[in-house]
């Protein structure tokens, strides 16, 4: 994520977060002194409205926070969790792909490699999107990078059980 991208992510955020606290603290009473309008003044004199107010608010508030949360973890704090006699190993999702796209740039005839990946119970599964020398044969280009990203997988990282690798070439060269 780009840094305008972030400073307007958390802008977003604390401004929801912000205004969902004040209109639940002020649903709740406990800022009475805010003139927010006749509106929400004469609303706020109604036992259901009220409750409808603290309910709105406070999920907003809950729902800032979730936000927050879940970015950070999209931001490769996710962790793909290996078996190891001695105990459990965790490997970010951002090391591996990082992995990948240094394997990957040493198969010959590969250039610009971006790795993505979805792990789950049933597997992992590889996305690559690359650029391609036009001098090799690109079929056995691709099948030699997908054994080599899958043996590398297997051998280095302890990655036993990869479900697919898919290739998307974007450009050739």
């Amino acid at each position: 994520m780009g840094f305008c991208k972030k400073v307007l992510w958390g802008i977003v955020v604390v401004t929801l977060a912000l205004f969902s606290l004040g209109g639940f603290l002020v649903s709740l009473g406990i800022i009475t002194e805010i003139d927010i309008g006749e509106v929400l003044a004469g609303f706020e004199q109604q036992l259901l409205v009220k409750g409808i107010f603290v309910s709105f608010f406070g999920f907003l508030f809950v729902l800032s926070i979730a936000l927050s949360l879940s970015a950070r973890e999209r931001a490769g704090g996710a962790i793909i969790p290996l078996k190891n006699p001695l105990g459990e190993v965790e490997i970010s999702r951002k090391a591996i792909c990082e992995f990948i796209q240094r394997v990957g740039k040493e198969v010959e005839g590969v250039e610009n490699i971006k790795a993505r990946i979805k792990s789950n119970d049933e597997g992992m599964d590889v996305y690559l999107i690359l650029s391609a020398q036009a001098q090799g044969e690109i079929p056995r280009l691709i099948d030699e990078l997908q054994t080599v990203v899958k043996n590398y997988l297997n051998n280095t990282v302890g990655i036993e059980n990869i479900r697919e690798i898919k290739v998307k070439v974007a450009k050739i060269l």
